[in-house]
């Protein structure tokens, strides 16, 4: 295992850095775009970094592509059609672009040209209440991330905007979640058939902005239990085994915002975590997804047990196909090359690492400390996002 420091993570990402402007995602694809740019701005924002780089260059980068008449940054390998803007579905990939964009710029000290004309469609209540009525609850990880942007944009457009009206449509829609939340398991969507795993990622995308804005989390002990019975025995949360950048960090974010009192068990999964993440880096000086075990098999077991609480139907085909079928038909397990956001232009291979998986990791590493600053073996002094939005953690 090799020993994590601000100064190798450092030059990992500097390593990244593509001669055509922006970062690379990963060296072994070689592909930049925007999103990567802003993975690579946001980890050096972590370490305390951002010295390194210049900063009216790479925000440049980010301002020459807000596009005037929505207010959207498009990446230039996209097209962009400004009809149904408020189609999140149709725009996903754009809206996706945006949010780390404005994190990345946000980072670098500079704010956007043009306004955000595209919220227009959510300006107001009854607004709201008809997007959230085309939310698919089924599949409340990817839907989460919809209702994540909107949150993001207002408070953007509340902080460092100063639009107060923002604030009202945040607590609007922190309204709207409060009514679809499981009192039994305390996450987003298990009332509707969703799996504990899914929901507790779309878990992850709302208590941001609930600690932010100091509203109520409702059922924290019933969070807390509900993402405990998730951890792997590697002490990660992928049932695959060797954790994933961000199911790792959606859980373990989950819990530093739930958890009030850190007792025997949560000491133990966290230490667990720790360790484990920690073999997630290697001698680069990124890190990576995952690293997959040699016998998947003995992983997830508890999604196959008709009785546990974590039981869920796709859960246990999931696993049965990977984790059982797969390690005796090879071909048919996980492709271990992703694709970010299902975008080609964002190849990157789960065992190597990249910036996306760095900066996850980084904050996973971070959450754990700060609820257990004893457990602490690096020399990087944290640096979080002050808005709310991937990157910031909670209240001190």
């Amino acid at each position: 295992m090799h020993q994590i420091s601000n100064e190798v993570i450092k030059n990992y990402i500097l390593s990244l850095k593509n001669p055509q402007g922006g970062f690379i995602l990963q060296k072994q694809y070689n592909q930049a775009t925007l999103m990567s740019s802003a993975f690579s701005i946001l980890s050096l924002e972590l370490i305390n970094c951002l010295n390194h780089i210049d900063a009216e260059t790479e925000a440049s980068h980010f301002l020459k592509h807000q596009d005037k008449e929505s207010g959207l940054i498009i990446d230039p390998k996209l097209i962009f059609n400004n009809s149904n803007i408020e189609n999140l579905e149709k725009n996903y990939i754009h809206y996706q672009t945006t949010a780390f964009s404005i994190s990345a710029l946000d980072a670098l000290g500079y704010t956007l040209e043009h306004k955000f004309i595209f919220l227009d469609v959510f300006r107001g209540k009854q607004k709201i209440i008809q997007f959230f009525d085309n939310i698919n609850w089924d599949n409340p990880w990817h839907e989460s991330n919809k209702i994540m942007f909107l949150l993001q944009f207002f408070s953007y457009e509340y902080i460092r905007v100063k639009n107060n009206q923002s604030l009202n449509f945040i607590h609007i829609i922190l309204d709207q979640l409060d009514k679809m939340q499981d009192p039994k398991t305390g996450l987003w969507g298990t009332q509707f058939n969703a799996s504990s795993f899914v929901a507790m990622a779309a878990t992850y995308h709302f208590l941001i902005f609930y600690k932010y804005f100091n509203r109520d989390i409702n059922f924290s002990e019933h969070i807390a239990a509900s993402v405990l019975r998730l951890q792997m025995k590697d002490g990660l949360y992928h049932p695959f085994g060797g954790g994933g950048a961000c199911e790792d960090l959606d859980a373990i974010d989950v819990l530093s915002k739930v958890v009030n009192y850190i007792d025997n068990r949560t000491e133990k999964s966290l230490k667990n975590s720790y360790h484990a993440l920690e073999k997630n880096f290697n001698s680069d000086g990124g890190f990576c997804w995952a690293k997959r075990p040699s016998f998947a098999f003995l992983f997830g077991l508890e999604y196959l047990n008709p009785t546990s609480k974590i039981f869920n139907y796709n859960m246990f085909k999931w696993v049965v196909k990977n984790n059982l079928i797969g390690s005796l038909f090879p071909s048919i397990k996980e492709d271990k090359v992703y694709r970010y956001s299902n975008w080609d232009e964002m190849k990157f291979n789960i065992r190597y690492s990249d910036s996306w998986s760095t900066w996850f990791r980084l904050l996973s590493i971070a959450a754990i400390e700060k609820m257990h600053p004893s457990i602490k073996s690096n020399d990087i002094d944290f640096k979080f996002r002050p808005i709310p939005s991937i990157g910031w953690l909670h209240n001190d």
